[in-house]
């Protein structure tokens, strides 16, 4: 009989709590060493931690049973958005319900790997078209009316999401080929009938910053500034001058990495990276000793999403990726994504460790 107990993965609880220890540290020194951004962060991560701990309580069927409601919650929420919802710097991405204020493009987060999983698991064996594009048509309709707040970003990567388990389950090479082949194609047209100009300008910096050092490529110039005057060792804890003096916008947010980077140069860097390697190795080892597909799909996503997000921040603050929306996970300022983490951890813990379930 299933025991209403925590199932947590030791190892894997202490990297995450190691990344958020670095990421609090350098949260208050990015952010002037302000004690009400700091509270604000410690709260959110103890929130993720709490979600962490109670969402492994749960048992695995009852995640697959609510997976068609949660994915139905995630589209309702983002139609709420498009009629009621609060703008922030033109965009119309967040719900105000009382004293909360959150972006239910989280939501999907977790929604879009869990039914994309579902549909898979129901039916069994390798995807073929007939399943993919069930799938593909599933995730259209969070990812359109993601699109149209408007977040390109964000509705790119709900097609990832599903993608990601479409290749867990052993999509083929050749359809994955097909697929990269219509990206490429599509990408000229998203650039002259989709992208909107500050979209096209995040590209056209990230090709030459210099073009406009004052301007678009300011952020970008500080923040590779910062991660060079870093060097091998770093410049030590409260003395990034470039986050603390103001040089570098957003310095404890999405670009927390440049600052970190020169307060704990190139060392600290690879303690970093390392981390969210080690993360992302542990949840797909044990992704791959789940006997439910369903289970296997959904954490092993989750790990590889998890992992994008840490490389596209840490990409597009060092130069080598245009500049997204991408917070670091775990590490970032921000309540609704670092808890959204929190969430898809607990899940992981629950499905790859409640020994008591059968598939």
């Amino acid at each position: 009989m299933f025991k209403y107990t925590p199932r947590i993965d030791f190892p894997l609880l202490l990297a995450i709590s190691l990344l958020i220890l670095l990421g609090s540290l350098t949260v208050w020194s990015a952010s002037g060493f302000s004690e009400s951004i700091l509270e604000r962060h410690l709260v959110r991560a103890v929130m993720a931690i709490s979600c962490i701990v109670v969402m492994s309580v749960i048992p695995p069927l009852s995640y697959k049973r609510a997976t068609p409601y949660l994915y139905a919650s995630a589209v309702i929420l983002l139609l709420g958005v498009i009629f009621a919802g609060d703008s922030t710097n033109g965009s119309q991405r967040w719900l105000v319900i009382g004293p909360i204020r959150f972006q239910p493009s989280e939501l999907v987060k977790v929604a879009i790997p869990l039914m994309v999983a579902w549909i898979l698991a129901a039916e069994g064996g390798r995807p073929d078209i007939k399943k993919i594009t069930i799938c593909l048509l599933v995730t259209s309709v969070p990812a359109g009316l993601i699109f149209i707040q408007p977040d390109l970003d964000g509705a790119i990567f709900t097609v990832i999401y599903a993608l990601f388990v479409l290749y867990f389950a052993g999509m083929s090479w050749k359809i994955i080929g097909s697929f990269i082949g219509g990206v490429a194609i599509t990408i000229p047209m998203l650039w002259f009938f989709v992208m909107e100009a500050y979209q096209k300008k995040r590209v056209t910096q990230f090709l030459d910053p210099e073009s406009d050092p004052l301007g678009a490529g300011y952020q970008i110039i500080q923040s590779l500034i910062a991660i060079g005057s870093g060097g091998m060792h770093g410049k030590g804890w409260t003395n990034a001058t470039q986050g603390q003096l103001g040089f570098i916008p957003e310095s404890h947010t999405d670009f927390i990495f440049s600052t970190y980077a020169e307060q704990w140069g190139f060392i600290g860097c690879l303690l970093l990276v390392g981390l969210y390697l080690f993360i992302t190795g542990r949840v797909i080892w044990l992704a791959y000793q789940c006997k439910s597909s369903f289970n296997r799909l959904v954490s092993a996503t989750f790990a590889l999403s998890f992992f994008l997000y840490a490389f596209i921040n840490m990409g597009m603050v060092s130069g080598i990726l245009p500049v997204m929306g991408s917070p670091l996970p775990f590490f970032s300022y921000g309540g609704t994504a670092m808890i959204t983490q929190g969430i898809c951890f607990g899940i992981i813990m629950s499905l790859c460790l409640q020994k008591s379930y059968k598939p």
